[in-house]
């Protein structure tokens, strides 16, 4: 197990409080106190409109906020941003920058036609169609890999380990973890996680994303955003997400954990 050194507690005591709670085990009860993740509304605003508000842990606030305007089509690159401003009292960020393409707009409008001239009929959202990149990447790694990632997976974030209330995901290549990020919705740790890359200018088109949850439609695209071709999650994926996945050409692998894996498609990027 990671030891946590002293910098890591205070992360921890920053996102996390104690609560009293009245634990029962084998019919007994004890009086103690736990750590509870913490979890705040962050309101986005872009070119003073106001676009979202987002449920997250108060980590990686910025990364966040950026990795949300990438993976929705806002901007594409941090040279987009002219200025960023958060309001602790508030938990309101302000993004000025390129003016606001068209197609961002729909964000939440039903896609029910082909678009670009492809039949994509899994997607549910126009704006997701529009976005998500089909993954022509040549990229394989072996299993021994896999098992690597997953192992770092459950050891590289102790607030995991000492709440059990937080999705965690990394970016690497060639065994290296480049980014890391943790939160209590699965979606904001994909888009902290290109928030991250965004800002430091960093291509991850080569890279992998391990993840600790579930993968459902949502998060697949997030991934295809992101134009990364291989997905490995300690979880399980639903069939939409799977059906994606083969649409899109990424590399999804689930339940890696424990020296084993799924493969659910691509699985040519996986060496025996």
């Amino acid at each position: 197990m990671k030891l946590i050194d002293g910098e890591e507690r205070n992360s921890m005591a920053e996102q996390s409080v104690e609560i009293k709670v009245l634990r029962f085990k084998d019919s007994q009860s004890s009086e103690l106190e736990d750590l509870v993740v913490q979890e705040v509304p962050i309101t986005i605003y872009y070119n003073e409109e106001e676009i979202v508000t987002l449920l997250c842990s108060p980590s990686q606030l910025k990364e966040l906020v950026v990795g949300f305007l990438a993976s929705e089509g806002f901007i594409s690159a941090s040279e987009d941003i002219d200025s960023y401003y958060f309001e602790p009292e508030l938990n309101c960020a302000w993004v000025t920058g390129r003016e606001r393409p068209g197609f961002s707009k729909i964000l939440s409008k039903r896609f029910m036609s082909a678009c670009c001239g492809k039949s994509r009929s899994s997607f549910a959202f126009a704006n997701d169609a529009i976005l998500a990149k089909h993954q022509d990447s040549k990229l394989t790694l072996a299993a021994g890999d896999i098992y690597n990632y997953a192992h770092k997976l459950q050891i590289q974030l102790p607030l995991f380990q000492a709440t059990g209330g937080v999705h965690s995901g990394f970016i690497a290549c060639n065994q290296e973890i480049v980014f890391t990020s943790y939160d209590i919705g699965r979606h904001n740790v994909f888009d902290k996680l290109l928030g991250t890359a965004v800002l430091a200018k960093q291509d991850i088109s080569d890279h992998i994303i391990c993840f600790s949850g579930r993968v459902s439609s949502e998060i697949l695209l997030k991934v295809a955003k992101m134009n990364v071709p291989i997905l490995i999650a300690r979880s399980a994926p639903t069939d939409l997400a799977v059906k994606q996945a083969q649409e899109l050409g990424i590399t999804l692998i689930g339940f890696a954990r424990d020296n084993r894996f799924n493969i659910y498609s691509e699985s040519w990027r996986v060496l025996k």
